[in-house]
C-alpha cells in the first residue's frame, strides 16, 4: 500500500514549477481533499492553520493513523510532506510538537512501528529573508534535517547495519542516498564498505571516510565542505565576475525582455573563493633528480578559480548567491544555472512571466505595473 501526502498544494515538490501527475501516483494520495478544502478559504470559518476546530497539521498525522489501522498486516510506503507550519517561520512547528509525539507513542504502543522504519526529514532548513544572508542560514538550505528510528530488534538482529548508520552520520551524505537505502529495504545488497564510484550509496553501508561532494556529483555551489576565503567587496576580478553572473541572468530573459527588465548591480554583499596554492599553480616539474627541488616557472596553468557571489539587483532588489568558474590560462568565466539561487522572494514580481515560462520566475523583474 502506497500513499503521497503534501499539504501545500500551491508549492507541492511534484507540481511547483511542474506538471503534477496525469494520474494518481499512489494508492492513497491526498491531493485531492487539499484542493478541495482550498478553495474553501474565502469562507471565513476557521483561524489559520486550522479546519473548522482542528489543526491542519492534525488531520494529516490521522491519515498516517488510518492507513496503519485500515491495512494492519500489508506492507506500506507512505510519504507524507507538511511545509505549511515551517516554510515561513520554523519556530511555528513547535505547534505540532505534542501531536507528533501522541502520534508517535500511539503507534508504537499499538505495535505498528515494530515493523516500521521511521525516516523524519525537511527538505532543506530555514533560508528565507535575513536569515538566509548568514552563514547558518547559508548552511540550512544545503543540509536538511534527517533521522530514522528504527525497531529495537533490528539493532540486536543487525548490528552491523546499524553500526554502519551510527558511522554515516559523520559522512558525506545525500538525498540520493536516501533513494538507495530505500531499494536496499526491498532487495538487501549486503552490507561493507560503499562504492566511491557510485553517486548513491545505501546508509546500510559504509560511507567512505575520503567521500567528498565531486563523488557524489555535487556541485560546488552546494557543497558544505569546501573552504571559502572571504574577500574584500572591492576585489577587481569578484566584482568583474558579479557583473558576469548578471549578464547571464539577463541571457536567459532576453527573449521576454517585453515584460522582464534588464538587470544591474545594485550591491555586492559576500564574495569569496577557493583557489589552488600559488605554488601549486606554477609548479612545472622537479628541477633535480631525486625531485627535492621544484621548478615554480609554469606560465600556461590550466588552474580554475571558483567564486562565490551574492549580490542584490536592480529593479526589484532581488538577492542572489552564484557559484562562478573563473580560468586562469583563457581568462573565461562560467556560469551553470545550476549553481544560481535566487535567495530573498520575489513573490507577484515576476507575474508576468508566469504563464510564459515559469523556470524563469526568479530571474525575471516585469518590467511595468501593468505586466503583472
Amino acid at each position: 500500500m502506497t500513499s503521497w501526502a503534501d499539504a501545500e498544494i500551491s508549492m507541492a515538490p511534484f507540481n511547483y514549477r511542474l506538471l503534477g501527475f496525469n494520474n494518481t501516483p499512489t494508492d492513497y494520495y491526498m491531493r485531492p481533499y487539499y484542493l478541495a478544502i482550498d478553495s474553501m478559504k474565502k469562507v471565513k470559518t476557521h483561524a489559520p492553520n486550522c479546519r473548522g476546530p482542528v489543526p491542519k497539521h492534525r488531520i494529516w498525522l490521522g491519515w498516517v493513523r488510518d492507513l496503519f489501522y485500515m491495512y494492519e498486516d500489508r506492507p506500506k510506503f507512505m510519504f507524507h510532506f507538511y511545509a505549511t507550519l515551517s516554510h515561513h517561520d520554523n519556530n511555528d512547528l513547535m505547534k505540532a510538537d505534542h501531536d507528533l509525539m501522541l502520534l508517535l507513542e500511539h503507534l508504537e504502543k499499538r505495535g505498528y512501528l515494530n515493523q516500521t522504519i521511521v525516516v523524519l526529514m525537511g527538505d532543506h532548513g530555514a533560508r528565507f529573508a535575513k536569515y538566509r544572508k548568514t552563514w547558518p542560514g547559508k548552511l540550512e538550505e544545503r543540509l536538511p534535517y534527517v533521522a530514522f528510528r528504527f525497531p529495537p530488534w533490528f539493532h540486536q538482529k543487525y548490528s552491523q547495519l546499524v553500526k554502519n548508520f551510527r558511522a554515516n552520520t559523520g559522512r558525506l551524505t545525500t538525498a540520493l542516498d536516501l533513494h538507495e537505502t530505500f531499494k536496499d529495504i526491498l532487495k538487501f545488497d549486503g552490507a561493507g564498505v560503499g562504492n566511491l564510484n557510485n553517486r548513491g550509496i545505501s546508509l546500510f553501508k559504509e560511507i567512505p571516510i575520503e567521500r567528498e561532494c565531486f563523488h557524489a556529483n555535487i556541485s560546488n555551489h552546494w557543497c558544505a565542505c569546501l573552504n571559502w576565503e572571504v574577500l574584500p567587496l572591492t576585489d577587481e576580478t569578484a566584482v568583474r565576475a558579479t557583473v558576469f553572473a548578471i549578464d547571464t541572468i539577463n541571457n536567459y530573459t532576453s527573449a521576454y525582455r517585453d515584460v522582464c527588465a534588464e538587470l544591474s548591480l545594485g550591491s555586492l554583499t559576500m564574495a569569496s573563493k577557493i583557489a589552488a596554492n600559488d605554488d601549486m599553480v606554477k609548479f612545472k616539474q622537479s628541477s633535480d633528480f631525486h625531485g627535492r627541488v621544484a621548478d615554480f616557472t609554469e606560465s600556461n596553468s590550466t588552474a580554475v578559480v571558483l567564486y562565490q557571489l551574492t549580490f542584490h539587483t536592480e529593479p526589484g532588489h532581488g538577492h542572489f548567491e552564484v557559484t562562478l568558474s573563473h580560468s586562469l590560462m583563457n581568462d573565461t568565466m562560467v556560469v551553470s544555472e545550476k549553481e544560481i539561487s535566487r535567495i530573498n522572494k520575489y513573490g507577484n514580481d515576476s507575474a508576468c512571466i508566469l504563464e510564459k515560462n515559469r523556470q524563469l520566475r526568479q530571474y525575471c523583474y516585469c518590467g511595468t505595473q501593468s505586466n503583472r
